[in-house]
């Protein structure tokens, strides 16, 4: 698998979980792309720390808190 189908992959499971956090488990609207943007670079920087692109809901879980932790100290 070239590089660029693990990026897309890893993005497309992203995105997925993204839409279902607000659709499924909020329930309501996601908030504006550049957000989603922000939690993408978020997720994306901590992956790249560890060396791991494979993301685990659990883990999503537990990095979207972090992001909302960070948003409030920025």
């Amino acid at each position: 698998m070239s590089a660029t189908d693990t990026e897309a992959e890893f993005y497309s499971e992203l995105d997925d979980w993204w839409a279902q956090l607000w659709a499924l488990r909020i329930t309501t609207v996601t908030p504006s792309s550049r957000v989603k943007m922000k939690f993408f670079d978020f997720v994306r920087d901590r992956c790249a720390e560890v060396g791991c692109w494979r993301i685990m809901d659990d883990d999503l879980g537990r990095l979207f808190s972090d992001f909302l932790d960070e948003l409030l100290h920025d």
